[in-house]
C-alpha cells in the first residue's frame, strides 16, 4: 500500500519532505487524488539520483508523466483542477532543467548520467605499449 506523509519539521535535509515543500505536493485530502506522488516514488528518485537537483527533476518528470492525462475532477462539493498543477510544474521543471543545462556539462555516462563511465575514446588508445 502507497503511503502519503508529510512532515514540514524535516524539510531542512534532504528527502522526501523537503522534495514534497519544494514541490509543493504538500496537501493530501484525499492522498490517492491529490498527492503528485507516493512517498515509495519520491525515495525512489531520490536513491536514483545523486544530486538534489537532478533528484528533482526527476520527480518533476514523474509528476508531469502521471498528470498528463489528469483533467479537472469533482467529487461532490469538491472539485481539483490538475491543469493548473500541472502548469507550476511545467514551469519549475523549464527553470530546473534550464539551470542543470547551463551549470553542468554534458554527460554521456549512464541513464540521465547517474553512473560513472570512462569514456569510450581516450587518448593514447591505439598506442601499440609493446612497441620499443
Amino acid at each position: 500500500m502507497l503511503t502519503y506523509t508529510y512532515n514540514p519539521n524535516n524539510i531542512a535535509s534532504n528527502g522526501i519532505d523537503r522534495l514534497r515543500f519544494e514541490l509543493g505536493d504538500t496537501t493530501f485530502n484525499p492522498a490517492e487524488l491529490t498527492a503528485a506522488l507516493s512517498d515509495e516514488e519520491y525515495q525512489a528518485v531520490l536513491d536514483m539520483n545523486k544530486s538534489w537537483k537532478r533528484a528533482k527533476l526527476a520527480a518533476l518528470e514523474a509528476i508531469l508523466m502521471k498528470f498528463a492525462h489528469s483533467c479537472t475532477t469533482t467529487i461532490g462539493p469538491v472539485s481539483y483542477s490538475f491543469s493548473e498543477r500541472v502548469e507550476a510544474w511545467q514551469n519549475l521543471y523549464n527553470r530546473l532543467k534550464k539551470e542543470l543545462s547551463a551549470s553542468s556539462p554534458l554527460s554521456f555516462g549512464g541513464v540521465g548520467g547517474n553512473e560513472y563511465r570512462p569514456p569510450y575514446f581516450y587518448e593514447g588508445m591505439h598506442d601499440n605499449g609493446r612497441k620499443g
